[in-house]
């Protein structure tokens, strides 16, 4: 019994481990101070914002941040050219 349970729990892990493909945050935090440090976990400007208000610091883009690749266009099967 409990190895059922171990392998259901296993299976589940993987099922709902294995979703969409991870995406760093785009808008990174840079405290200003002594530390100096940064938190590149935010996903909108506005949360961005809303950490740094009354801490100190600016908001800026995440240049380790990338687009999700787009899917590549459909195949076009080109004819050979003729020359008469």
């Amino acid at each position: 019994m409990r190895t059922l349970t171990a392998a259901a729990t296993i299976a589940t892990a993987l099922v709902v481990g294995a979703g969409a493909p991870l995406q760093a945050a785009p808008w990174c935090a840079w405290f200003t101070g002594y530390s100096y440090s940064n938190d590149c976990g935010y996903y909108t400007l506005a949360q961005c914002v809303a950490t740094i208000r009354g801490v100190g610091g600016y908001c800026a883009p995440n240049v380790y941040a990338q687009p999700l690749p787009y899917p590549p266009g459909p195949y076009r099967k080109r004819h050979p050219r003729r020359y008469d």
